[in-house]
């Protein structure tokens, strides 16, 4: 009787996972359609047309801060961007496409993860709950189709261990050399993908696999070079050019802070709710399986905790995205122990973890909703805020503004001013000034605000209602204004 009444519930627990699956997938699949822009997809996209149209990627986007050096971008996702370049040679520069590179590698994901556990004999998830398992995780929902390579790094940071594991299994150092090159492509389209290369060396060197590990670092050095060969100096140029980024050059080293770096990367894990949620989900499948998974799956622990202690050491800052290089191995250990907890007929574990991956279901399709108000085409939306401005202008709009606008304006980043100030205060008339300000200084003609999709920081500033079209400020005049969009025109020096 007791074994019948858990037939009856793993096939109930099987159905609501199928439903709760194809809802993921049907509103992902809507998505595709209707999703808000990333302010990055603009600049990585910006890099990816230049490099398509004259053969070197440009950041035309920050040449007030990099200058001439914008012409020839010494760092950049490299290999990522060559893909994109490749697919606007195709396709021609258009958001959607670009953001096919980040679906293929969440598509090449799930094969990776349902190879791992038909290996293990595990039959029990079919390839779509596979599939609306991880688009549960809101932040999976998000990267899978973005122009950004985080999916792209986490699809080489399981590709990675899953043919190092295959060396274990046959002992063919070829294995190896594959798993050295794809963690060597993975630094050549992100830096950050050095953690992968070191998780995978110290793996290596924990099983006392010399050769294996030889064999690995020629091709990890050999792929990951790629990346310096048009850097003078090579690595030791890379680390200068490095120490003038303007996102971490300010960054100080010394042992505390990367003693810190370490204690403090939980941070990263529970960064908002639905990281909580799976995070949670994570701790508790190791608390309720942990015999198991040491038993069954120690590679898979040693893999995950050694690429956890190698990012917190290499990346800068807590960076919420960077949690997808973890997110493949996490929710490797969910599965597992679900597997594990249906052999032991626990039924009372197995409701209480399924909660919280409804819960992060939940998360994943309200964060979504949530976003209704920016669901619109950028490229026509651009299209009609560029109409409002003299073509061949430089204009200071949205990253987002490239997008068909790129060989119309000369564009610059709105971020520039938040490299060179410390942003915005408390007084809105002086940071308009001062905003419109740095504007002048730097002889833009426009500076364009969309009430959508620009800053919110920026956004809350020039909302205000005291702005009229026609008042002019810092050697600006409020040109257009509508619910839409305010644009700035730069008034002549013989203007009253």
């Amino acid at each position: 009787m007791k074994q019948e009444h858990f037939h009856k519930f793993e096939k109930r627990w099987l159905s609501a996972a199928m439903i709760i699956s194809i809802i993921m997938i049907v509103a992902f699949s809507i998505s595709l359609f209707i999703r808000r822009i990333n302010g990055d997809e603009g600049i990585i996209g910006e890099w990816a047309y230049w490099l398509s149209k004259n053969g070197e990627a440009r950041s035309m986007l920050y040449y007030s801060y990099f200058g001439e050096k914008a012409n020839t971008l010494p760092i950049y996702h490299k290999f990522y961007t060559i893909l994109l370049a490749g697919m606007i040679k195709v396709f021609g520069f258009h958001l959607f496409y670009l953001r096919t590179i980040s679906l293929l590698a969440f598509a090449g994901l799930i094969l990776l993860v349902n190879h791992y556990l038909k290996a293990k004999k595990i039959e029990l998830f079919s390839w779509y709950i596979l599939m609306g398992f991880y688009l549960s995780q809101s932040l999976m929902f998000n990267y899978a189709f973005l122009a950004r390579p985080e999916l792209l790094m986490a699809f080489f940071a399981l590709a990675t261990f899953l043919s190092l594991r295959q060396f274990s299994i046959t002992k063919n150092w070829k294995w190896a050399l594959l798993g050295g090159a794809i963690s060597g492509l993975s630094f050549y389209s992100h830096l950050n993908g050095i953690a992968i290369i070191a998780a995978a060396g110290v793996f290596l060197l924990i099983h006392f696999q010399w050769k294996a590990l030889f064999a690995f670092g020629l091709s990890a050095f050999a792929l990951a070079s790629l990346f310096v060969v048009d850097i003078p100096g090579t690595y030791l140029g890379l680390l200068n050019e490095l120490s003038q980024a303007p996102d971490v050059k300010e960054s100080r080293f010394s042992i505390g802070r990367i003693v810190m770096k370490v204690v403090t990367e939980h941070e990263r894990f529970f960064h908002n709710a639905g990281l909580a949620v799976f995070s949670s989900a994570t701790l508790l499948s190791l608390g309720f399986t942990w015999k198991q998974q040491q038993k069954h799956n120690p590679d898979l622990l040693i893999f995950t905790a050694l690429l956890i202690l190698c990012l917190s050491l290499l990346t800068h800052g807590k960076t919420a995205k960077y949690l997808l290089f973890y997110m493949p191995f996490m929710g490797l250990i969910i599965l597992q122990a679900i597997h594990y907890l249906f052999l032991s007929q626990s039924i009372k574990k197995l409701l209480f973890l399924s909660l919280f991956l409804i819960a992060g279901s939940g998360i994943s399709l309200g964060n979504y909703i949530k976003e209704y108000p920016y669901f619109v085409s950028v490229e026509e939306r651009n299209q009609a805020m560029g109409a409002l401005m003299e073509k061949k202008s430089v204009v200071m709009a949205h990253d987002g503004f490239v997008f068909g606008q790129l060989e119309l304006f000369e564009i610059r980043s709105p971020i520039i001013f938040f490299f060179t100030h410390e942003g915005f205060g408390e007084n809105k008339i002086d940071d308009s000034f001062e905003y419109l300000n740095f504007a002048q200084k730097e002889g833009y003609d426009y500076v364009a605000i969309d009430m959508l999709l620009e800053r919110n920081d920026i956004r809350k500033i020039f909302g205000d209602k005291g702005f009229n079209e026609g008042d002019s400020l810092a050697g600006f005049n409020l040109c257009h204004k509508d619910a839409d969009f305010l644009i700035f025109k730069r008034m002549k020096r013989t203007d009253p």
